[in-house]
């Protein structure tokens, strides 16, 4: 899997987008900044350091009533783009009529005590991340979250009992010893 880190700044009343393969775009034109992001890569997972502040650049061209309709729902139809945001962990676009799609990840949340400023170290620290988790059997195609990358990497591949297993008489009995605590989750990921 391959690593591809990018870095938002403005030029004047532009954005700037850098990756780290040497390319980028100047523009003011949302599409235009949408279609640099979408170009297709074989088996690679695209991120950036902070990707509240990396987002941010460039969905304020859409203006505030879309962005706060994005922050609330996470979705927002943007004719011809869908957009789907998580703050921290993930933005995925997709172009209705191509069906082409693309998810920038942040790596801050795996790096909490340092701070990178260029690409190419993002690059590097994706790189040393995918390392670390193929040393422990692990080959995300995702970097959402460490629970995400645990449940494609490891609990997607066990044979465990669903719900639909359990007999209904069990359900209720559970049900009702269930003390509500905050370790008794029943959703796993992000959620408010």
């Amino acid at each position: 899997m391959r690593i591809i880190a990018y870095q938002t700044s403005t030029r004047e009343d532009k954005v700037l987008i850098e990756e780290s393969g040497g390319e980028f775009v100047v523009s003011k034109d949302i599409d235009e900044l949408f279609a640099f992001l979408l170009e297709p890569y074989e088996d690679t997972i695209k991120v950036s350091w902070d990707l509240d502040s990396t987002v941010s650049i460039i969905l304020r061209l859409l203006g505030e009533t879309k962005c706060r309709r994005l922050r609330s729902t996470k979705r927002l139809f943007y004719p011809p783009f869908h957009l789907f945001y998580i703050p921290d962990k993930i933005l995925s676009i997709r172009h209705t009529p191509t069906r082409c799609k693309m998810s920038l990840y942040g790596l801050r949340q795996y790096y909490p005590d340092l701070d990178v400023n260029n690409v190419e170290e993002v690059q590097m620290l994706g790189v040393k991340l995918l390392k670390e988790l193929e040393k422990m059997g692990m080959k995300p195609t995702k970097l959402t979250s460490p629970v995400a990358i645990y449940d494609e990497c490891v609990l997607s591949k066990l044979d465990l009992p669903g719900v639909k297993d359990i007999p209904v008489k069990c359900l209720e009995y559970a049900w009702r010893c269930s003390g509500r605590l905050w370790i008794e989750a029943t959703q796993i990921g992000y959620w408010e």
